[in-house]
């Protein structure tokens, strides 16, 4: 019981942590706008992304999870605590706005917040079990049993000779053995109640962000598109809807893509559909491209094609083909790692998981 309540609360610490990671990228000029949402999404791309770049050398070098534990948990109390630092005046500035705003949509809002709790209550209560769920689960026992990063079988606990490069770059499951590590709970709350609420909290997060788009900001029609959104996912579950992953596969990084990576990138178009030279739009995009492969390898190929069916459209739309060469950068992460994963197995290269 304790600890099931302390997955709920952790749920809370994840999103602040993210808050805390976007909060950093936010320029610090007062002209520019400020919102909590964007803040907490641009935030969490940049993790998982700053995650890998951590997480990927202390696998080559064979080191075991304990020192990752060490190493990324000074990471987020660094960068937590610089960015608090260099964004109180931001704060301050921001901090009657906020609060105004809070107060004029109060019970819209706590309206939405209701509705996401009912959510995740019903999916963290219900019963998962798929083969990749158990992997999600296994992976992360693995790790904390045998202190290493993908060197055992998560399903058999037989060693493995080399990384399995499916799994490499997309380390989401790493990260939460980090955290297990740290707060000394069971992989199976963690997974099954923390990271199924980050999901569906984050969920809703950009169906209110795409809603307020769409509405022009009328809140009382945001209300109905996520309460809508929200039933419709009960009565889409078969397995070529996202709402399956959400649903019953809450915890898993695909969960994560399908629910909130890809409704993101919808949302972008829609804020690069008003102005197609804002740097901010296409800065988010960009950290959704390099973000995303860390939560499934899925990314790969999914990126890159949601971003040419609705970022390359606005060349056609606008008249300006400079869209199309930042259109294929924010293509290229996916891209290459996608290549990266056919060279591995066609047999061109292979990384081992022992010196030599």
């Amino acid at each position: 019981m304790i600890q099931a309540a302390g997955a709920i609360v952790l749920i809370f610490f994840n999103l602040i942590i993210f808050f805390l990671f976007g909060l950093i990228l936010v320029p610090k000029k007062k002209k520019n706008g400020f919102s909590v949402t964007e803040t907490v999404l641009a935030g969490f791309f940049f993790y998982y992304f700053l995650f890998d770049v951590f997480c990927i050398p202390v696998m080559l070098l064979f080191r075991p999870l304990s020192w990752l534990t060490y190493i990324w948990g000074a990471v987020v109390i660094l960068v937590s605590v610089i960015s608090l630092l260099t964004s109180m005046g931001t704060l301050r500035k921001k901090f009657s706005d906020i609060t105004k705003y809070l107060s004029r949509n109060f019970w819209i809002l706590f309206t939405v917040f209701v509705i996401t709790g009912i959510l995740a209550f019903i999916i963290i209560y219900n019963y998962q079990f798929t083969l990749d769920a158990a992997y999600y689960v296994a992976n992360v026992t693995t790790s904390l049993e045998t202190d290493t990063l993908n060197i055992y079988d998560p399903y058999t606990g037989d060693w493995q000779d080399h990384f399995e490069m499916r799994y490499f770059f997309a380390a989401f499951p790493l990260n939460d053995a980090v955290f297990c590590n740290i707060f000394k709970i069971h992989p199976l709350v963690w997974c099954k109640t923390t990271m199924a609420g980050v999901t569906v909290f984050l969920t809703n997060m950009v169906l209110f962000m795409t809603g307020k788009k769409l509405f022009k900001d009328d809140h009382l029609k945001c209300l109905g598109f996520i309460f809508i959104a929200d039933l419709m996912n009960f009565f889409f579950i078969t397995i070529f809807t996202t709402s399956t992953f959400l649903l019953t596969r809450t915890y898993e990084g695909k969960s994560l893509l399908a629910n909130v990576v890809l409704p993101a990138v919808f949302y972008i178009y829609l804020k690069l559909f008003e102005n197609e030279k804002d740097f901010r739009s296409w800065a988010l995009l960009f950290l959704a491209a390099i973000g995303s492969p860390v939560l499934s390898s899925s990314a790969n190929m999914l990126m890159p094609a949601m971003i040419a069916v609705t970022i390359l459209p606005l060349a056609f739309v606008k008249k300006n083909w400079k869209v199309v060469p930042v259109s294929l950068i924010c293509m290229l992460p996916g891209l290459a790692l996608m290549l990266t994963y056919v060279a591995y197995v066609k047999g061109i290269f292979v990384l081992h998981t022992y010196p030599g």
